[in-house]
């Protein structure tokens, strides 16, 4: 309950300011061309008890204490009962002093009004001899004109009866429902902002799964880079050639040694014969392969590939 009068103070004020959470706010306004500060002071046991509304500066107005500059005698603190709205009972005070602008306790007069001949004249102060005069206006509003005095006695003893007539002041109820509105308003604003923050929690939660297949895939990749890059120098066209050199060079060797055995009488005609021709052959296969990609490679580079 002490959350949503601060809120209703929030919705039906402007330039409201917190001092000290949940215990003290201020809110500003222009008076008479004077800037004013009413300072809300919210006791430990608000709302069930009222809260304190200081002035400052003090205020010559009826409903100013004018030694303390509390506002006592305004209709909402002196009818203020659990059930008020704290941003209602300030908005009105607030109001009357902006439409009734009240003279400073040292009786210094508000900023001069320029008359539409462009002739200054200072702002008449409130007639003092006819103090009810915005108590009327509120009389008007609340429609207290038209109870009897029965009526009026019982509004002053009955609480009830009290809260039950002013729940039904039409002005009342249009702010009741504007002020209902805009609570709802505030909490499906909150709802809605609670159910992106799960929808914004999952996907950040898919992020990182997403994240992690894509540094496995990347460590993948590496891998499979290196593989490549290893089969790529493999049977690169000058590392075949290297290789066809080596084995045309093994291939010659081998049917040299089989000659040196042949003549030594390490081995008769027919063995010699089947191997020293199969060496001789490889030999002569891979020498050919290997003039025949020298040459190949040679023609590349003249054509500067």
């Amino acid at each position: 309950m002490r959350k949503r009068q601060i809120d209703t103070l929030k919705i039906f004020n402007l330039n409201v300011q917190q001092v000290k959470e949940n215990d003290e706010y201020l809110i500003t306004f222009e008076s008479g061309g004077r800037e004013i500060t009413i300072n809300i002071l919210l006791g430990a046991d608000f709302p069930n008890a009222k809260p304190k509304l200081v002035v400052s500066p003090i205020l010559n107005h009826p409903w100013v204490n004018s030694s303390t500059g509390e506002i006592e005698n305004a209709p909402g603190i002196l009818n203020y009962t659990i059930h008020s709205d704290l941003g209602r009972v300030v908005q009105a005070i607030s109001r009357e002093f902006e439409r009734h602008p009240p003279q400073l306790l040292n009786g210094s007069p508000g900023t001069p009004q320029h008359s539409r001949n462009g002739n200054s004249q200072e702002p008449k102060a409130p007639d003092r001899g006819i103090v009810a005069s915005p108590v009327t206006v509120e009389q008007d509003v609340f429609g207290l004109k038209e109870l009897s005095l029965d009526d009026l006695k019982r509004l002053d003893r009955d609480e009830d009866y009290l809260e039950n007539f002013i729940e039904k002041i039409g002005f009342v109820q249009n702010q009741t429902r504007e002020m209902n509105h805009l609570l709802d308003q505030i909490e499906a604003t909150a709802t809605e902002n609670f159910s992106k923050k799960q929808l914004i929690d999952e996907q950040k939660a898919k992020l990182a799964e997403m994240y992690e297949e894509f540094m496995e895939l990347g460590d993948r990749y590496e891998a499979l880079n290196i593989k490549y890059m290893k089969k790529a120098e493999d049977f690169s066209p000058q590392h075949i050639k290297e290789l066809l050199q080596i084995a045309a060079s093994a291939a010659d060797a081998r049917s040299d040694e089989e000659a040196q055995k042949f003549l030594a009488g390490d081995s008769d005609v027919g063995t010699f014969l089947s191997t020293f021709i199969e060496s001789k052959k490889s030999y002569t296969m891979r020498k050919a392969k290997e003039d025949r990609l020298t040459q190949q490679l040679t023609a590349l580079e003249r054509a500067a590939f």
